[in-house]
């Protein structure tokens, strides 16, 4: 169809997206974004929810069936509605070929509502989910692939309510993860030179960055695997990986330094990280890995910046790749959230004392919606974790590298290639 002069409204109940364009003629037709396929509307489309188009007033007019029959429906333009009760986290997709976001609800592993959140122009690609502006929500941070520019996008109650620059930073520096590196509460960013492997600390608060400080250089043959908390002592730190033997490197953080470093063991490079939460419940972060030959995970306690235990929690096919951690079952829990590289459906496990305990279907979303990350709702959990920021923001860990992150982390954080590749880490929930 042709789409000069798109317009999106919203999402019909059947968790489409619905809007308006202008053809080559200059003629305006409905249209239904259902599957990454698009679909005029002028007419009905014979679902049970069947827009017909938009009428003078810009507003989308239709059908749908309940209750025995049929009835008509208008839809205007307005504020999304607040997530519905049992809310626990939110998803963010992106649609790649023009920019549209939409957020999901999830709570009780099911997917609660669905809504189309904004469109940005696609020289903007996803940076990551934190809390950048106050502790109200957590907001998504976006960063130009041609100039390094960041902007943050205040996000509350399913709506984009504000937007900001925050700076640019030349593309040699790319995006390592994000955390509270100066126990703050608010989210802090970390990038990394390409060339160098020089590491600089960004504090981000109110939507500015406030200060930057070097942290040092560190051989690029050591990779960025993840960021947590794990020594328990209320701030961020970092984990990198050698690209040659496996061997797990722990950065302990304070104050915006690094003030140790701590070899914490080798595993086998066919193990590669699936990402980091808090899978015990003890109020540590913890890291998964995942076999790339045979899906079989394991899981890593840590505690005082050590590798305690480990656990064989199952395998899974490779068609399923790992989309993120978060709450998804209950508050202050620390699951995992599986996508088909084929269908796009989602499975949710939940994880209890380093164990698989359920596994459940949330239902598929078409592969053209790429993933951009997974945030707690509420955005803070108190008293769950030390670090207020680990209690707002969990990051999906899928196909990390490529754009403008820090493609050299790829060997490690790419398990999930089917994903759109994201600059962020996980944090545990």
């Amino acid at each position: 169809m042709g789409t000069h002069g798109t317009e999106a409204f919203g999402i019909n109940n059947a968790g489409q997206i619905v809007g308006r364009f202008t053809d080559a003629s200059f003629v305006t037709h409905g249209f239904l974004l259902s599957g990454g396929t698009y679909f005029t509307i002028d007419d009905p489309v014979g679902s049970s929810t069947s827009p017909f188009g938009i009428n003078d007033a810009g507003q989308i007019v239709g059908r749908y069936f309940a209750g025995g029959g049929d009835h008509g429906f208008l839809m205007v333009t307005g504020p999304n509605p607040p997530p519905p009760a049992g809310t626990t986290a939110d998803m963010i997709l992106r649609h790649g070929a023009d920019g549209l976001y939409e957020i999901y609800d999830i709570g009780g592993n099911a997917i609660l509502t669905g809504n189309f959140l904004g469109q940005v122009g696609t020289d903007f690609q996803f940076a990551g989910l934190g809390s950048f502006f106050g502790s109200d929500t957590t907001d998504m941070l976006l960063r130009s692939a041609s100039t390094g520019q960041f902007e943050v996008y205040d996000i509350s109650n399913n709506n984009i309510t504000n937007a900001a620059n925050l700076g640019t930073v030349g593309l040699d520096f790319q995006l390592a993860g994000f955390g509270d590196f100066n126990r703050d509460g608010a989210t802090d960013m970390i990038l990394r030179n390409s060339n160098t492997g020089q590491f600089e600390l960004y504090n981000i608060r109110n939507n500015h960055i406030t200060s930057a400080s070097n942290l040092g250089t560190v051989g690029l043959n050591f990779q960025v695997a993840g960021f947590g908390d794990f020594n328990a002592d209320g701030t961020t730190d970092m984990m990198l990986r050698s690209a040659t033997s496996g061997q797990f490197e722990l950065y302990d953080i304070v104050n915006n330094k690094i003030a140790s470093a701590f070899n914490i063991g080798t595993v086998g490079l066919d193990f590669r990280v699936a990402g980091f939460a808090d899978f015990n419940q003890d109020g540590t972060t913890d890291m998964m890995l995942r076999n790339a030959n045979t899906g079989q995970f394991e899981v890593y306690d840590i505690r005082n910046n050590a590798i305690t235990s480990a656990f064989n929690i199952g395998t899974v096919g490779l068609d399923f790749q790992v989309a993120g951690f978060g709450p998804f079952h209950a508050p202050g829990a620390s699951d995992m959230i599986l996508r088909n590289v084929n269908s796009g459906e989602f499975e949710v496990y939940d994880i209890v004392n380093n164990q698989i305990t359920t596994a459940n279907s949330m239902g598929a979303v078409g592969l053209d919606f790429q993933l951009g990350g997974f945030a707690v709702d509420p955005p803070t959990l108190s008293g769950t974790f030390t670090d207020i920021s680990n209690d707002q923001l969990v990051q999906a860990m899928a196909g990390f590298g490529g754009d403008a992150a820090d493609d050299s982390n790829s060997v490690f954080l790419g398990d999930d290639t089917s994903q759109q590749p994201l600059l962020t880490t996980p944090q545990q929930a």
